[in-house]
């Protein structure tokens, strides 16, 4: 049978103490600092993943001890280390490819250098996250009777793979859109790409708040640990998909404003599946990195997929072909599939 393995990360301290209770009693600081020390570990072996073309494959969830910050705020050299030690359980239990979930997919250039210190392939998953997102996003349109080509999309995080392959996507149907990320250069790079490949407006904005000000459709997805942006500073009427583990929008959605808040980047698989861990998601839903990984696996593509900034956009057709071929379904319960 083939097999995967996919890499999984805490995201809370809180998700921990649920994960094990005993832990409540220690201290946060203690915690933190076990953590470091804690070396990968199997999490779960999912025992059967069934597509509708009758094929059936099985999986392993692999923890990386680090929350989002600790990734991001150590030494890049340890954090690398101990993800490859995870990669080599994986080898050891069969896989065949290994997903980077979470904070795992943006360390070493954004998986290059854990694919180059592995036997097995890699994938980040972001290919199917994208084109998750953008089909979330057009079907809701659809039910709110918003015009695509008459709209303006801000996208927070624009210049990451996910934000870019948005940014290149959606060009296509939207008129006007705004950027913003961390860095100047990498936002001019992909307004030219966007100036060159479909001529529509595009505007930096280097301040997030600023930038979600006027628009109908708000894609953010970013690797801030933290809230980024309230709800309240969002546009009435405007259709919000916030990819981003931990969230990058805060607080709750005020039913006057009319603000469609859509959970974005997870996928309904065709059949129930048992995990063997609360996975903390609606039932038989995954992230799509998650089902990106599941059906490379289906397919038998063992082959690094989706890596570095720089994607192709013929990867999200056919990523999403693949994925209604064996029966994977974006999750969007607003905007069901007819």
């Amino acid at each position: 049978m083939n097999t995967f393995a996919f890499i999984v990360h805490p995201i809370t301290i809180e998700q921990l103490k649920n994960f094990w209770p005993l832990i409540r009693i220690v201290p946060d600081f203690i915690i933190k600092t076990s953590l470091k020390n804690l070396p990968p570990f199997k999490v779960s072996h999912i025992k059967s993943v069934r597509s509708i073309q009758g094929k059936e494959i099985q999986g392993y969830f692999i923890a990386c001890p680090l929350l989002p910050k600790q990734m991001l705020d150590l030494e890049e050299g340890f954090v690398l280390e101990k993800i490859i030690s995870a990669g080599h359980i994986a080898e050891r239990l069969g896989a065949e490819i290994i997903g980077l979930g979470g904070y795992t997919s943006i360390v070493g250039d954004k998986g290059q250098a854990i694919a180059n210190s592995l036997k097995i392939p890699v994938t980040s998953g972001n290919t199917y996250t994208a084109w998750s997102v953008f089909e979330a996003i057009y079907r809701m349109a659809k039910v709110k009777n918003i015009d695509l080509k008459k709209s303006h999309l801000a996208v927070i995080g624009a210049t990451g793979s996910i934000g870019s392959l948005c940014v290149r996507k959606f060009s296509e149907y939207i008129p006007k859109i705004t950027i913003t990320a961390r860095h100047r250069d990498k936002l001019e790079r992909l307004k030219d790409t966007i100036l060159n490949f479909n001529g529509v407006e595009v505007n930096i904005e280097e301040d997030a708040h600023t930038a979600v000000k006027n628009a109908d459709i708000v894609i953010t997805t970013t690797s801030a640990p933290e809230a980024l942006l309230n709800i309240e500073e969002l546009k009435s009427g405007a259709l919000v998909c916030d990819v981003s583990v931990p969230k990058n929008i805060a607080g709750k959605v005020n039913p006057q404003r009319d603000i469609s808040l859509i959970d974005g980047g997870l996928i309904k698989l065709p059949f129930a599946t048992d995990f063997g861990v609360d996975t903390g998601l609606p039932k038989n839903t995954v992230y799509a990195s998650v089902a990106e990984t599941m059906l490379l696996t289906l397919e038998g593509r063992f082959m690094n997929y989706s890596l570095g900034d720089n994607i192709n956009l013929d990867k999200m057709e056919e990523i999403a072909d693949i994925a209604v071929r064996h029966g994977f379904e974006v999750w969007v319960p607003d905007a069901p599939l007819i």
